[in-house]
């Protein structure tokens, strides 16, 4: 790196006609451009200019050198500037990274309205329902809940998910509302991979394992929930997935006081120094806005 800027100074000085010229257009003091001119010199083994009292001259070989390497040193700085200002600026593109359920309920939302506030940012996203599998490197950003087993990266907290327990005001009205988790056992239960042994627990530390048979059991979560808003029975589903259908009525949310598998939901990123300013704008919009919980 230091022989490009050492080749860079010694454009800077042909281009300006003097040393005091390019002193001033670069800022580096004259008698450290002229050190480094010398020792650009030294290292090549060859003149490069003739020093006059007045006036510098290239020697043949420094014309040469400068016809040969002026237009790439020009083209490799214009580009550098060009890359510095990109991501310096509000611009470019966004790479994030996301479990599905995250999109679907709740962070659409969020990237609609960073979107049209930030008109000169795009956002690529791939939902993935492994996030854990992905490489944080690919990303810009990765939404994910759960544990984190890599320390090297930062993690902000973005508040908690639960799998709870409900069931439709249909279902409630032909079957008693279950009192204690053990009441379960007595219920038409609808179970969607991979919830299919529940471990429940309340805020007394008391643990209840339900692992009895499915009245319904599928593969996909997304089918669980429609067949409980049908009222078919109770299920243990990811609280993000019902919000909307418990806060309209659609769902009852059963046993408040049980829950499984609590765990944060975090926004990780690689680095602190050196973000791009589309990336800070981004940390910084995801922190204010107001997810739900």
């Amino acid at each position: 790196m230091k022989l490009l800027d050492d080749l860079n100074l010694f454009r800077l000085v042909v281009e300006n006609g003097s040393y005091t010229a390019a002193s001033r257009k670069s800022t580096v003091p004259v008698a450290t451009m002229t050190r480094r001119i010398q020792a650009l010199e030294d290292s090549l083994n060859i003149r490069l200019l003739n020093r006059h009292a007045r006036k510098l001259s290239l020697t043949e070989a420094g014309e040469k050198f400068y016809n040969e390497c002026g237009p790439l040193l020009q083209k490799i700085v214009n580009s550098a500037e060009s890359i510095t200002e990109e991501c310096m600026g509000a611009a470019g593109q966004l790479k994030i990274a996301s479990p599905a359920n995250f999109i679907k309920y709740g962070l659409q939302p969020l990237l609609n309205d960073f979107m049209q506030q930030y008109p000169q940012i795009d956002v690529l996203l791939e939902t993935s329902n492994e996030p854990e599998t992905l490489d944080p490197t690919d990303w810009d950003v990765i939404f994910r809940a759960g544990r984190l087993r890599d320390s090297t990266l930062i993690a902000r907290k973005l508040g908690t998910l639960a799998d709870i327990l409900v069931a439709s005001p249909e279902y409630l009205k032909h079957n008693p509302m279950p009192k204690h988790a053990n009441d379960l056992h007595q219920h038409a239960l609808l179970k969607g991979k991979p919830l299919l042994r529940w471990s429940l627990k309340n805020s007394l530390n008391e643990v209840v394992t339900i692992s009895d048979k499915a009245r319904f059991e599928v593969n996909e979560i997304d089918l669980v929930k429609k067949a409980c808003l049908s009222g078919l029975g109770i299920t243990l589903i990811p609280d993000i997935l019902v919000r909307n259908y418990i806060k309209n009525g659609e769902l009852i949310h059963i046993l408040p006081d049980w829950s499984s598998n609590i765990r944060d939901k975090y926004l990780i990123y690689n680095h602190r120094e050196y973000q791009p300013e589309k990336l800070k704008i981004f940390i910084d919009f995801v922190s204010k806005y107001s997810l739900p919980n």
